[in-house]
This record gives structure tokens, C-alpha cells and sequence, in this order.
């Protein structure tokens, strides 16, 4: 038994590891968590069955290990259909008891039924509902299959709750190391504040404009006094009014631009094929917009904010990329010295 114990343990262990470097190979993120966890999970208590385990006269399996936590984490239509799949192989295949597999099954659906109003931790419940999963489990098969000795119910019990632990965690680490990487590469090119574009982003979208498009617009839109709002009420006050100003500002973006984050409190504004005038006109739509905005430090507690706004514009005379970053880096600055909470821009023509 303990060396079929190992082997059963290894291949789930093994299986979730291949599935989730399958996974980040070829999607490099999960489109439909839900769906990737039901197949895995479906797949993985297949794979148990090929390892049975003999316990006198009975043969169990801990195909229900990765059910279980299939229960635990996911949605009631994945979980039906895992659980018919299961079956198929279960007793058509494999050919195991079917009794065994109604026990399981009436125990699986009570387990869903009481978990869910359980107020403790997953990894508890799971834990708790394991081990009161098996040992009822075993009692059933008992009474309604065959006799067990007692010293068989202990060593799988035992087995059973280890090998549930085990599993568990191991799953809860890859998948947190899995997320992470995604993570890393996300954010790569995206804010984790706002999850608005990064400078990198920025950058590749300008040079991908100029190439596009005729005209191009930059504009450059920074918080003003935004490091006094920053030492007076705290850094995740901050924070907060940062994605409350992404927010607005994402309702002021004209079709086919772009909205980019590209320091703390400044963000950048990319538009392609709008004139000069529609440019300034959406630019000071933003500063009155930002102007007349209540933002909220709390949940009793309002301020009024303002931005600087600097525009730069691609035109014939005007078409290399730095030029025209430069031309609105120019603007903000000239925007800020001259007083703050207005729009700046180079005459054209």
C-alpha cells in the first residue's frame, strides 16, 4: 500500500506541475481558470485510477482527492461534468464498484451542500472535510460493501488525510508561483496600480502610431501638487486618488487612442489621426473635467484636484517621435511654471 500511496501522490504532484508548464508554454495566462482546473482536476483523478489501491476485498482509488478540491474551487456546471467523465472511466473503463462510486457521490454532494456556509480558511476546510470525507467514506464501505479491519481503516486514513494535505499544498504553491510569473510578465508592460500601459507600453504604441498615422497626438497630464495630497493624507490615499483620476480620464478617450500611466502622478494620452483643434478641445475637456470632480479620500471625505496638461503634435514639419515627446514635455513644464491647472501647446501652422 505505501508504495502504490507514493506513486498515487507523485503522478497528481507531477500532473499538476505538467499541466500548468503546458498551460504558461502555450497561453502564458488563464483565459478560463474555471475550465483549465476542472480539465486538470478531471484528468488527474483519472490518472489515480490507473493506480488502485487493494484493501482486502475492496479496490479504492484517491481519485476523489483531486475532486474534492475540484468542489472546493469551482463552478457547479464544470463540476457536473467532471463528475460525469469521472464515471465513465470509473466503471466503464476501470471497472470498479459501482456502489462505491454512488457513496462517493452522495458524499461529494453533501460536502457541497455544508462547505460553502463553513466560515474557516480553504486549506482547513478542505483539510477538515477530507478527513471526515474518508473516514465516512471508509464506514459506508463497511457496512454496505465489505468488511475492513480496523488497522486497514488507520493506515488509509492516515494515507488518505497526508495525501490530501500534500496535494493541496503543492497545488496552492504552483499555482501561486504560476500566477506570479503571469504577473511578472503582465506588469512587464502594465501598471499594477491602475493596469493602465507602462512607459514600455507607451513607447511601443507612439512608435507604432508615427508609423499609422498622419497626424498624431501626445498629451501629457500631470496631478498638480500631487506630492502635498501624497504627505498630507498618506500613501494609499494616494493610491487611491491616482486610479480615481485613470478612471475619469479613461471616459475622455477618443476612438483608437490610448491611455498610458508614465510616472506617479503623470499619465500620457496617445491619439491618432485627430486635428490640432480637436486635440486642444479634448484637452481642456479633461482639465474642467478633472476641475469640477469630486474625489474621494474616504468614505466621508471629498477633494477637489487639477492637472497640468502638455500637448505635443505630429505634423510634417514635426514627424520624429522624440520631437514631439519633447515638444509636449516642453508644454507640461511650461503649463506647470505658469501657474498649474491649465493646457499649454505650440502654435501650429
Amino acid at each position: 500500500m505505501i508504495l502504490k500511496f507514493i506513486l498515487n501522490i507523485a503522478l497528481i504532484i507531477s500532473g499538476i506541475y505538467v499541466f500548468y508548464r503546458l498551460q504558461y508554454h502555450f497561453r502564458k495566462g488563464v483565459k478560463n481558470k474555471n475550465l483549465f482546473q476542472s480539465l486538470m482536476m478531471t484528468t488527474l483523478a483519472i490518472f489515480s485510477l490507473i493506480i488502485p489501491l487493494h484493501i482486502g476485498d475492496v479496490t479504492l482509488s484517491f481519485y476523489y482527492i483531486p475532486m474534492l478540491l475540484l468542489f472546493l474551487y469551482n463552478k457547479i456546471q464544470y463540476k457536473l461534468l467532471s463528475v460525469v467523465i469521472v464515471f465513465m472511466f470509473y466503471y466503464f473503463l476501470f471497472q470498479y464498484d459501482f456502489v462505491q462510486f454512488v457513496i462517493f457521490l452522495a458524499l461529494i454532494t453533501i460536502y457541497q451542500l455544508i462547505v460553502p456556509f463553513i466560515k474557516i480558511p480553504k486549506m482547513s476546510i478542505t483539510i477538515l472535510s477530507s478527513g471526515l470525507f474518508t473516514v465516512t467514506y471508509l464506514i459506508l464501505l463497511y457496512v454496505l460493501v465489505t468488511p475492513i479491519s480496523d488497522k486497514t481503516l488507520v493506515a488509509f486514513f492516515i494515507f488518505s488525510l497526508c495525501a490530501t494535505i500534500l496535494v493541496i499544498k503543492v497545488y496552492e504553491d504552483i499555482d501561486n508561483i504560476f500566477t506570479y510569473f503571469i504577473n511578472q510578465e503582465k506588469y512587464q508592460y502594465y501598471d499594477s496600480l491602475t493596469s493602465l500601459g507602462n512607459v514600455r507600453m507607451l513607447d511601443r504604441f507612439i512608435d507604432s502610431a508615427f508609423k499609422k498615422n498622419e497626424t498624431v497626438s501626445i498629451l501629457l497630464i500631470d496631478i498638480d501638487n500631487f506630492k502635498l495630497f501624497n504627505d498630507m493624507q498618506g500613501y494609499e490615499t494616494g493610491d487611491q486618488l491616482i486610479k480615481q483620476v485613470a478612471r475619469l480620464l479613461n471616459n475622455h478617450i477618443p476612438t483608437g487612442g490610448k491611455l498610458f500611466r508614465s510616472t506617479g502622478e503623470e499619465f500620457s494620452m496617445v491619439i491618432p489621426d485627430v486635428s490640432f483643434d480637436q486635440t486642444v478641445r479634448l484637452a481642456e475637456a479633461i482639465r474642467n473635467s478633472v476641475e469640477s470632480t469630486k474625489f474621494h479620500v474616504d468614505n466621508t471625505h471629498v477633494i477637489n484636484m487639477t492637472v497640468s496638461i502638455g500637448i505635443g503634435f505630429k505634423t510634417e514639419d514635426k514627424s520624429v517621435k522624440k520631437d514631439v515627446i519633447r515638444e509636449a514635455d516642453n508644454m507640461l513644464f511650461a503649463a506647470k511654471k505658469q501657474g498649474q491647472n491649465r493646457i499649454m501647446f505650440a502654435p501650429i501652422g
